[in-house]
């Protein structure tokens, strides 16, 4: 095995642990507890905006992917269709679809909808009275948005870390 594949390697795994694993807590945990905490949720997320989580995952998740692809450039021989013949370049390839279209999905929808509605109810402070009712249905509208999105990418992307585990379970390649 090459060094090039070892890093390869090392990086689509930890890559794609952090992924899944940021994903499960911000479903599961975080957004809860965001939607339950009412204004408080405005300084949690500064926070988070500050340790410049909306750069960081989109960061792992390309790494994650750029890796990917590398390992499967080298796995089969350049693309060649013979490797996606088998169930092993297959399981690789749907795989590789479904942490691609999770990426897209978080990146084009559920990140704009968190973005605006931080922005929204940062405004909701200050909107008068006759706006507050708009604004708040707006905003609910907007963290149903994110949710949605949310919990579809991370399903997504658990889905895609399920065919690479079962990949390496059965890959008998070096």
């Amino acid at each position: 095995m090459t060094a090039e594949i070892l890093v390869l390697r090392l990086l689509h795994i930890l890559g794609g642990i952090f992924w899944v694993g940021s994903g499960l807590f911000t479903i599961f945990f975080l957004m809860p507890a965001l939607a339950a905490s009412g204004p408080a949720a405005g300084q949690v997320m500064a926070g988070l905006q500050q340790r410049r989580l909306h750069i960081v995952m989109p960061i792992v998740a390309l790494l994650t992917i750029a890796s990917g692809l590398r390992l499967m450039w080298i796995m089969s021989a350049g693309f060649a269709p013979a490797y996606f013949a088998s169930g092993v370049g297959r399981t690789f390839a749907w795989s590789g679809a479904a942490a691609i279209v999770s990426f897209l999905i978080a990146v084009g929808v559920a990140r704009p909808a968190s973005v605006r509605a931080m922005k929204l109810s940062a405004s909701l402070a200050t909107a008068a009275d006759s706006a507050r009712e708009a604004v708040s249905a707006q905003l609910a509208g907007l963290q149903r948005r994110a949710m949605i999105a949310s919990i579809i990418a991370v399903a997504l992307v658990v889905l895609a870390a399920a065919g690479m585990a079962r990949v390496n379970a059965t890959d008998t390649t070096p």
